[in-house]
């Protein structure tokens, strides 16, 4: 539902500063679901303010677009680091642990987030998946995209027989769309800590429907079946957060931190954010060498601009060299490889917007990978893409998912 765009923040003698550009697709502005979603996640955005979530600096609207400016993160997601990384077995699982340490304090902060009089906006993420977490070149962990993230005063509604997030990490009363809350965050979380422990995804080889049914009848996949000899009490922790039924979880994403932490204090080689960023900086430092350079041709252009113009102006187009950059390496998703758009014309400008003090310069419309921001509200959009199982009952009908 929405592009995201890398741009330059300009101010005076020479300052920028790169910053990431969600714009609401324009065929979505119009709509009035869409927009309240955007500006739901907006408004939950800006009020979003931990070292561990993507920070918000700006959000604007203007005649009908809506724009919500972000940090930029240097990095790779989750779902990229642990495939590159795959070769360093227990090492990556134990680094993985205390990367969902991270989260899981992103998550509770978020969880107990309250209004301004003090009442508990009762938020949960609804899409903690390895996609949605940043792993920044410095060994920290960003959790992104509260797109479909809801709370108490969300505006918008959820159809019923829509189910928003990736089925392969969702909570079983997520999934047949009863009501939930903090414990479906904690049970994706379980899922990805799973799929740590066991180097592999936990619906590997399932369609749609049979996870649906598997998950309405409380079949978790066992770590005892495909690990002979787990860390027992990593095991533990895992089967509890895992548990079918939400008051056998966690209460919390913090009690369940506090377990995970306690797993890290055992350890005579404990895992840290300098260690695992060293390994992801060697791991990706083509794409990074790439994407740095992309970065600068465009900025070099865009200091070649006049600063005070106001029209669209077309820059060069990257090349076919230059087009790799968008899957990084990944098998592109099943609609293609996201698209790179380039422009010089600012996406925001103090004549449309009544005095903003800085101005947008849009790079380029870069996919989540390079940019560590979220593009997109996730609707049922599971690991796995093998074609639905004859037999099985399917999920409840959910609306397509805009590609990431």
């Amino acid at each position: 539902m929405a592009v995201v765009y890398l741009a330059a923040s300009q101010g005076p003698r020479g300052f920028s500063k790169l910053v990431v550009v969600k714009e609401l697709k324009e065929e979505f502005s119009q709509d009035a679901e869409f927009a309240s979603m955007f500006v739901d996640e907006a408004r939950l955005a800006a009020r979003l303010a931990h070292p561990h979530i993507v920070q918000t600096y700006e959000v604007e609207e203007q005649l009908n677009h809506f724009f919500i400016v972000m940090e930029y993160l240097e990095g790779q997601p989750l779902s990229h680091t642990r495939s590159r990384l795959a070769r360093l077995g227990g090492q990556l699982r134990d680094h993985q642990v205390r990367v969902l340490c991270e989260v899981l304090d992103a998550l509770h902060y978020a969880h107990e987030l309250t209004d301004y009089d003090g009442t508990r906006l009762s938020v949960v993420h609804r899409d903690v998946s390895p996609h949605n977490v940043i792993i920044t070149y410095g060994g920290e962990a960003k959790l992104v995209d509260f797109g479909i993230a809801k709370a108490a005063d969300s505006t918008s509604q959820t159809r019923t027989g829509v189910i928003k997030g990736k089925l392969a990490y969702m909570a079983p009363e997520q999934a047949f769309g009863k009501p939930l809350d903090r414990r479906a965050d904690v049970f994706a979380v379980g899922v990805i800590l799973w799929e740590a422990i066991t180097g592999r995804r936990m619906w590997k080889g399932n369609a749609e429907g049979a996870i649906a049914h598997r998950l309405s009848i409380g079949d978790i996949p066992k770590i005892s079946d495909f690990v002979a000899d787990p860390p027992p009490m990593l095991k533990a922790i895992c089967e509890r957060a895992l548990a079918p039924q939400a008051e056998q979880r966690y209460p919390s994403a913090a009690a369940m931190r506090q377990d995970l932490e306690g797993y890290i204090a055992s350890l005579v080689q404990k895992p840290s954010a300098r260690d695992l960023g060293g390994l992801l900086s060697a791991a990706f430092a083509e794409e990074r060498g790439r994407i740095g350079a992309l970065v600068e041709e465009q900025m070099r252009a865009l200091r070649a601009e006049s600063p005070e113009a106001s029209s669209p102006q077309e820059l060069p187009r990257i090349n076919a060299a230059m087009q790799s950059l968008t899957p990084l390496g990944t098998t592109p998703s099943r609609s293609g490889p996201a698209s790179v758009r380039l422009s010089a014309s600012s996406t925001v400008h103090p004549a449309q917007s009544g005095g903003i003090p800085v101005r947008w310069l849009v790079l380029g419309g870069i996919a989540l990978v390079v940019i560590g921001a979220a593009a997109t509200t996730a609707i049922m959009q599971p690991w796995s893409q093998t074609p639905a199982a004859g037999g099985a009952p399917a999920p409840p009908s959910a609306s397509p998912d805009a590609s990431r």
